[in-house]
């Protein structure tokens, strides 16, 4: 029972690493820092006070670069290898170092879940259906906060909250595709 307490954590935290790579990361080293969440291994440096400071320094960091409009699309190219990395280290860490296959479905897990969010949230350029870029962005940074914080304590919370962001994404772009800005009396 240990271990999909284990596993659930693990896929938790890595899909919430694939919204926001810093965020879980840091939220991880807090709690490992005030003995909440075990870190195994090599993965011990992040439970110090700085590590936790410089985690959440980068998170801030990413959180407000991903509110530039210009930056967008870079950060979001540039960001999935990092995200996949993210994913890999919390899941080796939640899983216990037990095995370094972790690594490999962390990041597979994180990296899904960037490479789905890239492609399903419409860019900022795409005619309005309703919804902001600025409220799409703190959509993902509220899902990466509650998951970071949920998912050292509920397995496979995090999980469905970038499942429901990511169908939330996908109804949005379905909506400014429509041939008429989303007004279902006038298509045809």
């Amino acid at each position: 029972m240990e271990i999909l307490f284990s596993a659930g954590i693990a896929a938790g935290l890595a899909a919430a690493a694939g919204m926001r790579a810093f965020v879980p990361l840091a939220a991880a080293a807090l709690f490992a820092q005030l003995g909440l969440f075990g870190l195994a291994g090599p993965l011990e440096a992040l439970a110090g006070w700085g590590a936790v400071g410089a985690l959440a320094a980068l998170a801030a960091l990413e959180v407000a670069l991903e509110k530039a409009r210009g930056l967008y699309r870079v950060l979001n190219v540039v960001q999935v290898p990092v995200r996949a990395a993210s994913g890999a280290v919390l899941a080796y860490a939640a899983a216990g170092a037990e095995a370094l296959v972790w690594l490999v479905v962390g990041a597979a897990v994180a990296g899904g879940v960037a490479l789905l969010r890239a492609w399903l949230r419409p860019p900022a350029t795409e005619p309005s259906a309703g919804v902001s870029p600025w409220f799409m962005s703190a959509a993902e940074d509220a899902v990466s906060l509650a998951g970071g914080v949920l998912g050292v304590f509920v397995p496979l919370a995090p999980l469905l909250l970038v499942a429901f962001l990511l169908l939330f994404f996908y109804r949005v772009r379905r909506r400014r595709s429509r041939k008429y800005g989303g007004l279902r009396i006038l298509s045809d």
